[in-house]
This record gives structure tokens, sequence and C-alpha cells, in this order.
């Protein structure tokens, strides 16, 4: 299992965004804190030319779960918002139970490595091949190739 609580990964900032705005959007809820410099990952900047990617890092976000849960409050009944949620790993089930009070918001939780078995009807497992160590970064390729592989699969709202 990855370390996710290395210093370097709490600096920088807590969330990152790029992509049209009003787009559909994928909140990315990533325990490793990946984007370091205020940027997403150059593995998303493609998707970013059609979807709107906001990526929130949990190590240099502490209050990450009220931060979530006050943005899907925010726009609850907001019915221009499509949200797509990516997160992995150790937090995966945190996520999948803030998501479960916003069913009308969120139109999929997409998950790398989880640790719990998913099996609420809006989750999917993001599968891969790769021999990294688990979870596997959000960043990865293989995460993205799975991201948009779902996302293309999602019926539009």
């Amino acid at each position: 299992m990855r370390d996710f609580d290395e210093p370097s990964r709490a600096a920088g900032p807590g969330v990152v965004a790029d992509g049209p705005a009003g787009a559909a959007t994928v909140l990315v809820i990533d325990p490793a804190g990946e984007a370091l410099h205020d940027g997403i990952p150059a593995t998303w900047r493609p998707l970013s030319e059609t979807v709107r990617i906001v990526w929130l890092r949990v190590p240099a976000a502490p209050g990450w779960k009220s931060t979530v849960d006050t943005v899907l409050t925010r726009h609850r009944d907001d019915t221009r918002t499509v949200l797509d949620v990516v997160t992995s790993g150790p937090i995966a089930a945190d996520v999948l139970d803030l998501v479960a009070g916003h069913p009308d918001l969120v139109r999929s939780v997409l998950v790398v490595d989880p640790e719990v078995p998913v099996e609420a009807t809006f989750a999917q497992v993001i599968p891969h091949t790769n021999d990294v160590v688990a979870p596997l970064p959000l960043g990865h390729p293989d995460v993205v190739s799975g991201v948009v592989a779902a996302l293309d699969r999602r019926p539009t709202t």
C-alpha cells in the first residue's frame, strides 16, 4: 500500500481545475494528492478539452469531506449540473457515503482499487491490468482510459 501521508503531498493547492465552465464535471477526489503544481495531471489534459475537471487533493485539503459535501449540497437543485466522481483506494467508502446523499446530482462514482466492496448502483470499479502497487495513481493513463470508457457509456442528462 502506498503511503499517502508524505509531507510533500500536503504542499500545494487543495483543489485545481481545468476545462470549460458549464461543461459536465468530473470531480476527482485524490487520496494521493497528485496535481502538485497548480494544474491537473498531464494525462487528464486532453479530457479537459470537453469536460470540466476539478481535482481535490486530499493531503492538501484536510477538511475534504466537508468541502465535497458543501459542493454537492450547493448544486443539489441545479438541474444543469452533470457530475461524475472519481476516487480510489482508502477513501472509496467515505466518498461513496458522501455521494449517496446526493443521488439526483451525481451521475456516477468511478472507483480505482477500492478497499471495500462496491455495491452501490451508481458506482463502478475502473478495471486495469497494470502491475503498479494498489491503489493505482489517479493520474495513471490506465485510470484516464477507464474513466473515458465509463463516461462514454453513461447516458447524458
